[in-house]
């Protein structure tokens, strides 16, 4: 991932309304060992893609009181 990529997504990360739990989550998946790291890398990747597709409109998504419910 090169420097712009990374500014990018720390913006993004910046950006999130994170609980507590949230943010631990975060942190022990940055710091988790180099296999786990890949995994992290390619989920992160899919989700950005995702997301594009959201803005494109190709996707559509669920209001969060919907995802909220769930749990």
């Amino acid at each position: 991932m090169n420097a712009v990529s990374m500014n990018n997504l720390w913006s993004y990360l910046q950006g999130l309304s994170l609980t507590a739990s949230n943010r631990k989550w975060l942190a022990e998946k940055l710091v988790a060992p180099v296999d786990e790291k890949e995994k992290v890398k390619e989920e992160l990747a899919e989700a950005f893609i995702q997301l594009e597709e959201v803005k494109k409109g190709k996707r559509q998504t669920r209001k969060a009181e919907e995802l909220l419910y769930e749990l």
